[in-house]
């Protein structure tokens, strides 16, 4: 039997649009993101008759509750749009670890009312925000596709501190640099003798005379 295999809160992250931009734009990464939740609850009535009871199911309530720190950006002023112009907006939590075999990413995706949104402005912290969503019928599974760009920001790669000119490589080389994970032997990693550091330091020193 395989072994299962564990996955990562901090790997599933939130997407947010407004349906109505649904046509003109992306959905965008929901920025400093703290945690997310979706919720499932499906109240059932037993009644009870001479045959035995009998089992009434009511309809599905799902709700989504995401926190995240708020900052200059889209996404954090159309989470006010919403709640404020009672907005429809597009919300999907995608699994980082789990994809198919085409390299699609699993998602959640639903669509929903912001109902609450509870800014806290406290004096000693960042302002974050907390909205909570009430979600409009079923949420839907599936498996979507991330841009190279959205896998680059969630992942990206090793930079040198260097000027990067012309088209990044995001191969770990950019800005002069080398990646941890591509170095052919870390175990050849030496400390800076001090007599290179005797020198530099008089170099340094002399260039005041």
């Amino acid at each position: 039997m395989a072994e299962v295999q564990a996955l990562a809160g901090k790997r599933m992250v939130s997407y947010f649009r407004l349906l109505k931009n649904a046509t003109k734009e992306k959905a965008e990464i929901v920025p400093l993101e703290g945690d997310s939740s979706i919720s499932f609850k499906r109240n059932s009535k037993s009644t009870t008759t001479k045959s035995g009871n009998i089992s009434t199911s009511a309809g599905l309530t799902t709700k989504i509750d995401q926190t995240f720190y708020e900052g200059i950006n889209k996404v954090s002023d159309e989470f006010y749009d919403a709640v404020l112009n009672d907005e429809v907006v597009e919300y999907w939590l995608v699994n980082l670890d789990r994809v198919n075999n085409k390299g699609q990413f699993w998602a959640i995706y639903a669509r929903a009312k912001v109902t609450e949104d509870k800014p806290s402005f406290k004096a000693d912290s960042t302002a974050e925000r907390s909205p909570k969503m009430e979600v409009i019928g079923t949420p839907r599974r599936g498996y979507l596709t991330l841009s190279d760009y959205d896998q680059d920001m969630l992942a990206y790669a090793f930079r040198g501190i260097g000027q990067i000119t012309g088209t990044a490589k995001e191969d770990g080389t950019d800005g002069g640099g080398l990646a941890y994970e591509n170095n052919a032997d870390p175990s050849n990693d030496t400390v800076p003798t001090e007599k290179n550091s005797s020198s530099e330091s008089h170099t340094t020193q002399g260039g005041h005379d």
